[in-house]
């Protein structure tokens, strides 16, 4: 599960990465979602859909949400992601605005092998 506040480019990165990692472990039932925080407006979520569209992403579930606060995530961060099996949060990322680059995705992906174990 992840929460971001922009659909950018190295959004794109880590979202395509997303994608692969769920259509490649499907036999395990991976899953993913993209919470994007803000007011779901017609605009806001027909620019959602638009970057779905672009990045060409069909194994991820992008939303919009305006109760983040609920989840308890960093306020600072651009982006959180987080790994869970069952109820447990097995990695936790938050990723402060300008740090999304390879390296953070990288890392992100990587945490993904906390679950799939």
């Amino acid at each position: 599960m992840a929460f971001a506040k922009t659909a950018d480019d190295a959004l794109a990165s880590l979202a395509k990465q997303i994608d692969k990692l769920v259509a490649d472990n499907q036999e395990k039932k991976l899953a993913a979602v993209i919470n994007f925080t803000g007011e779901p407006t017609d605009d806001y979520k027909a620019k959602i859909a638009e970057f779905a569209t672009k990045h060409n992403l069909k194994n991820v579930a992008l939303v919009v949400t305006p109760d983040a606060d609920r989840m308890k995530i960093n306020d600072q961060a651009e982006v959180t992601v987080m790994h869970y099996k069952g109820k447990s949060v097995k990695s936790n990322h938050a990723v402060a605005a300008g740090g999304l680059n390879a390296q953070a995705v990288k890392g992100i992906v990587e945490g993904a092998k906390t679950i799939l174990e």
